[in-house]
């Protein structure tokens, strides 16, 4: 038999049969993409951290990826979050806000969002009686009425975290929520949990003994970056850098849904922290012109089921760093 290819033989098959061979190339990048999509280690929403800035807000700039990417390239979060997120709401005004909020928050995305105390003047209602003043829903009210389940009551988060750390430190108190403060850690602990969450999750990172060891030792720099963030927090609070908002979400009958301290104040009327403007600002009238202003702009903290336990309170460290950055020269040096 002549089964020797010459250039006829090659046109000729070329010519009936390059419908299956491009089949068969096209069929085998899907297998192998498809296999290399299944077999890929998938981020985790506790892995990746996310900001929102709303709409009502000026878009971001300088100031803000100034302080954002310095947090994330100087190692401030914890070993946890590989990746860094930004959903700037600003680039479609509201009708995109809620599309895309529904969207990110469907899947557990988001961490924090920034967002100003100030009336929202689409939410006008004239006054109903002769020489009344008009009323108005604020922007941060606005956004709770409609997604308060996703939000975190600060008191609970705060105790939650302070009961969380407090676990892995001992100092011989009965008191349970702030061994952290001037406690020992409970290496022992640390290191049986985190044997434990990895071997649940199969997580890859941690598959040989010297990456183990590597882990654990990344472990108890976590807990010590979580109990010096609720120190820190709690001095902002003490001495009034940053106060805490309380809200209610409430339904048509008056059936209230939500109460509670569910927003911090990051720029209250005490002047320590107007540099905020430099990272999150919105635009107001003075005598005619638009003016920068961080004035009583907040953070809100999402509540997402997804989010494994604990690694939640990343959020507090990057908030330390947004208010750090905010501090006035006269408050940093009382810092």
């Amino acid at each position: 038999m002549d089964a020797k290819i010459t250039k006829q033989r090659l046109g000729r098959l070329l010519s009936y049969d390059w419908v299956k061979i491009v089949a068969l190339a096209v069929a085998a990048i899907v297998l192998w993409s498809l296999v290399f999509t299944t077999t890929a280690t998938r981020i985790t929403p506790a892995q990746q951290f996310t900001v929102f800035n709303y709409y009502s807000n000026a878009p971001l700039g300088d100031g803000f990826y100034n302080v954002y990417n310095k947090t994330f390239s100087e190692n401030k979060f914890s070993y946890e979050i590989i990746e860094e997120n930004v959903n700037d709401l600003t680039t479609g005004g509201e009708e995109y806000a809620g599309t895309l909020l529904e969207a990110r928050l469907g899947t557990d995305e988001g961490d924090v969002m920034f967002i100003p105390h100030v009336n929202d003047p689409s939410t006008k209602v004239d006054a109903t009686e002769e020489g009344g003043e008009p009323t108005y829903t604020t922007y941060m009210q606005g956004f709770f009425n409609n997604w308060y389940y996703y939000i975190a009551d600060v008191d609970e988060y705060l105790a939650d975290m302070r009961a969380y750390v407090s676990a892995y430190y001992t100092d011989g108190n009965d008191v349970a929520d702030d061994n952290y403060i001037d406690g020992t850690m409970n290496k022992e602990k640390v290191r049986a949990d985190f044997l434990a969450r990895i071997e649940r999750n199969k997580d890859k990172r941690f598959k040989k003994s010297e990456q183990i060891e590597a882990g654990v030792l990344k472990e108890y720099e976590r807990f010590e970056k979580y109990a010096a963030a609720l120190v820190q927090f709690d001095k902002y609070l003490a001495d009034g850098t940053v106060t805490l908002t309380h809200l209610q979400a409430a339904g048509a009958d008056g059936t209230v849904y939500r109460e509670g301290n569910y927003a911090v104040n990051l720029c209250p009327e005490n002047g320590k922290t107007e540099k905020l403007k430099e990272q999150f600002y919105y635009e107001e009238e003075v005598d005619g012109k638009p003016k920068k202003t961080a004035k009583n702009m907040h953070v809100m903290f999402f509540d997402m089921k997804g989010v494994e336990n604990g690694f939640q309170y990343e959020s507090l460290i990057y908030v330390n760093e947004v208010i750090a950055a905010a501090l006035t020269d006269a408050a940093s040096a009382n810092e």
